[in-house]
């Protein structure tokens, strides 16, 4: 036989590969989404400022950014309620407001967001890009790509009990996402505490 035949069947790749090829194919389309949101804010003469919500998984970023943007009115009240309809058939009702960011079907399913979602609002003189950064350790990279792009950062703590703590664990994203954001250079950082209602606050 000839030893340089090498037949060796290839090792399947792990769902982690998996998941980082696809953070990367879908963060590039969201690079360009992005740049037009840049674009849009010259051309108003509007200051932009990029501003990344971060934090560990189920704190209630993609909720409360949702949220948001219902409240100010960049998302319609019929899309809300095409949300609220959709969420609840798939027996998701609590996700509702994260759908007007988590756009992708395997986010919905998952109930995770997995990329960087990319979004906006405005003030009297500011043009505010949202980048709703995911929080699961899977989708560090995803995240670091949002809080590059970053003039600013929210970040969310859940207040849940055991959550909390498992946040600022030596394996929480909480405490691993306030230390990337720093180290990309971003120091103005507002710190939104969630779920208050679950510790009867």
């Amino acid at each position: 036989k000839n030893k340089n035949n090498n037949n060796t069947p290839k090792k399947p790749k792990t769902s982690n590969q998996k998941n980082q090829k696809k953070v990367v194919q879908m963060t590039e389309s969201k690079k360009e989404k992005l740049i037009e949101e840049i674009k849009i804010a010259k051309k108003n003469s509007k200051t932009n400022i990029n501003l990344v919500v971060i934090g560990h998984v189920d704190a209630g970023k993609s909720t409360t950014m949702g949220h948001l943007l219902y409240k100010l009115g960049n998302v319609t009240q019929k899309q809300m309620h095409r949300f609220k309809t959709d969420s609840n058939k798939a027996g998701k009702s609590s996700f509702a407001y994260a759908w007007a960011l988590d756009c992708n079907e395997e986010e919905r399913s998952r109930g995770v967001t997995i990329d960087v979602s990319v979004n906006w609002f405005e003030t009297d003189s500011k043009h505010v890009t949202l980048l709703d950064a995911p929080g699961h350790k899977d989708f560090v990279p995803a995240m670091i790509t949002g809080a590059a792009q970053a003039d600013a950062a929210v970040l969310v703590i859940n207040s849940t009990s055991g959550e909390f703590e498992t946040g600022f664990s030596n394996n929480g994203q909480t405490k691993e996402h306030s230390l990337l954001i720093r180290s990309l250079g971003v120091e103005q950082v507002i710190v939104a505490v969630n779920k208050l209602d679950t510790v009867n606050w």
